[in-house]
């Protein structure tokens, strides 16, 4: 279990790192349509893995509700409308953007869990990211665009959808199966994000190309099947505030991503807020972590 946390966790920035290039590359004009048909194929992919290990696909008794929320907040919420605000954002920027993510979950886990309480290091990366994402927005530059902005607005009300989801999740899911529980969930983010698919988008002028397909591909084994079944185990194992710490890690590897296979460039103001909100969100938890360690050393001493 010691080896199996840290080589998990190193996995997953690994892969999703690279799955925000691969969702700009997927989108197209149909985000709704191509996000589904990841999360239908994710799906299948867990309930054959599921059959072969000869377990069952049916939830327990009283879990209903957190697949729910995790269809809802984190499927069909939390990814759908990232993949319609890509449509208008680069890559680089959504997962900046993204980095957010653990101020959302700590601001929601203050009220829903009771060993995940707001304090100062917390409310320093509120702070943080505000100013950041402020900055991202370039609102007085010459590069502002009104639909770049609406994307990133869309973008930032999804992730508070998936926190929500993921918080709920810990505080009543953690013992379940993790396979199974991905598996009806994006079953239920997919067939709710193929209904404005099917209103809002043209999917039957829908290319597939074999960039397109191979990108949706990646996302649905390694994105999907593999990453999250690995996400939501590793949160039966940490604290959900130290998974979304996963979010200012995956940033660096999608710009660097972005800007060798799309020659996506950051502003100025943008660079200066991507900055602001890395270090707003780390700089906390490496205090934390060296105050623990000097905690666990005068303890030790004691002895």
């Amino acid at each position: 279990m010691t080896l199996q946390v840290p080589f998990a966790y190193f996995s997953l920035i690994l892969i999703w790192g690279s799955t925000w290039i691969a969702i700009k590359v997927s989108v197209g004009e149909v985000p709704f349509t191509m996000a589904a048909i990841r999360f239908f194929s994710a799906a299948l992919l867990l309930i054959i893995f599921q059959k072969l290990r000869r377990k069952s696909i049916l939830p327990p008794r009283g879990s209903g509700n957190v697949i729910m929320a995790l269809g809802i907040g984190t499927f069909f919420i939390g990814y759908g409308f990232t993949y319609w605000g890509m449509q208008y954002v680069h890559s680089n920027i959504t997962s900046i953007l993204w980095a957010t993510y653990p101020v959302f979950v700590s601001l929601i886990a203050h009220s829903m869990l009771n060993d995940d309480k707001i304090n100062p290091s917390k409310i320093f990366s509120l702070v943080g990211s505000l100013i950041g994402s402020y900055l991202i927005f370039d609102i007085h530059g010459q590069q502002f665009d009104p639909r770049t902005a609406l994307g990133m607005l869309v973008i930032i009300a999804s992730i508070s959808g998936s926190a929500y989801s993921s918080v709920l999740y810990k505080r009543e899911g953690s013992h379940l199966d993790p396979v199974a529980v991905n598996a009806l969930a994006m079953l239920i983010g997919a067939a709710m994000l193929l209904i404005p698919g099917f209103i809002f988008e043209p999917w039957q002028d829908i290319r597939f190309t074999p960039l397109n397909l191979g990108a949706t591909a990646y996302l649905a084994i390694f994105g999907s099947a593999f990453g999250f079944s690995v996400y939501f185990w590793l949160l039966s194992q940490v604290t959900v505030v130290k998974m979304s710490y996963l979010n200012f890690l995956l940033p660096i590897l999608a710009s660097l991503w972005g800007w060798l296979l799309l020659d996506e460039q950051l502003s100025k103001g943008a660079l200066a807020g991507a900055v602001i909100i890395l270090l707003s969100v780390t700089i906390p938890e490496i205090y934390q972590q060296r105050m623990l360690s000097v905690k666990d050393r005068n303890a030790s001493k004691k002895f």
